[in-house]
């Protein structure tokens, strides 16, 4: 399964339309019906806003491995963006360890790297392509 079946994999399991899942990911609609189609790829935006708002547990969302949610679904499964402040994300279970979520956010970081530098390798070859 890919990152973007396991994308509408995880908006179907919290039954939300593709319309309320982008405005509670504050992306267009149209923009995240292109990530779930495969048309564009999971940006590190959109995946910090999937940890941060869904719990979302990015080890399954990438590789498939480990648990849809990093907080037990019981918790998440009814959660809808009108019960959800933008502002606040979910809030954490009593038992989740800091030194997890402090990995977490290094891998997040590590993405929105890795982003930047595929954006800059993007735009060396489509210079490169002009002067061909």
């Amino acid at each position: 399964m890919s990152e973007n079946e396991r994308l509408k994999e995880i908006r179907k399991s919290l039954e939300l339309t593709q319309r309320e899942f982008s405005d509670a990911l504050d992306i267009k609609q149209g923009s995240y019906s292109d990530v779930e189609r495969g048309k564009a790829g999971i940006s590190a935006v959109l995946l910090k806003n999937l940890i941060r708002r869904f719990r979302i547990n990015p080890l399954w969302l990438c590789e498939g491995e480990g648990a849809m949610f990093i907080d037990g679904p019981d918790e998440i499964s009814k959660t809808t963006p009108s019960r959800v402040p933008k502002s606040s994300g979910i809030p954490l279970q009593k038992g989740v360890d800091k030194t997890h979520l402090n990995e977490l956010q290094e891998q997040i970081d590590q993405l929105e790297l890795q982003q930047n530098n595929l954006e800059n390798l993007k735009s060396i070859m489509e210079f490169l392509k002009k002067g061909e």
